[in-house]
């Protein structure tokens, strides 16, 4: 167990840091892949109950079930801040004795931070446990938050490469044009969000990521 969390952490620790770090220079077009993604749980099992990736270039509406994850935050953070958030959670699932899953989620709490580059604002980071029932809710030290979360739509872009600044201002673009297009069907529910499968011992080409934003159904 204590290697399987070892690996599969550090496997993904490029989630946060530097995501089109790797062999390849360039992120890859997610509507011209020239190669195969790796499976969305190649590096970390995907949690209890989570939906497949969304493929490279598409989007849809997917259904989240009730999950339980340790959340760290950051106030004043860019979109590519991490070092803190990531080995705060890290050591938490260490420490816990908690295995790594996939994705990592980002959740961007200060909407400007998307439209503004540069601009600094809440951040959160989370692991997500396997299982709803593992472990317990609650605060761990000062930096960590063991919370359960509702089941939730959302509707996701999938995209295949490096997932920077530009790949994520872009991505969530491309989602509130798709619902003003769908407007009586859908209308957002919160904050955007990043969420990564796969870290630097996967080649850029080869990783997945989906934008995501939370939604309702119009009644």
């Amino acid at each position: 167990m204590r290697r399987l969390i070892l690996a599969s952490a550090f496997a993904l620790i490029g989630l946060m840091n530097d995501p089109a770090r790797g062999e390849d220079p360039k992120p890859s077009d997610p509507t011209k892949a020239a190669v195969e993604p790796k499976p969305a749980d190649g590096d970390a099992p995907l949690a209890e109950g989570f939906p497949a990736a969304t493929k490279p270039g598409a989007v849809e509406v997917k259904r989240y079930p009730a999950y339980r994850s340790a959340v760290a935050k950051v106030e004043k953070a860019t979109t590519s801040s991490g070092d803190l958030m990531f080995f705060s959670l890290f050591n938490h699932i260490q420490k816990n004795k908690i295995e790594m899953t996939a994705p990592v989620i980002n959740t961007y709490l200060t909407p400007r931070m998307i439209e503004t580059p540069g601009t600094k604002g809440e951040v959160t980071m989370e692991f997500v446990y396997h299982s709803p029932k593992e472990g317990k809710t609650g605060p761990d030290g000062a930096t960590v938050e063991v919370k359960d979360h509702p089941k939730q739509d959302f509707v996701c872009l999938g995209v295949q490469g490096g997932m920077s600044d530009d790949e994520m201002r872009a991505g969530v673009g491309k989602l509130r044009a798709w619902l003003d297009e769908h407007k009586t069907e859908w209308v957002a529910d919160g904050a955007p969000r990043r969420i990564g499968y796969h870290g630097p011992m996967t080649r850029v080409a080869r990783r997945l990521w989906e934008v995501q934003i939370p939604v309702k159904a119009v009644k």
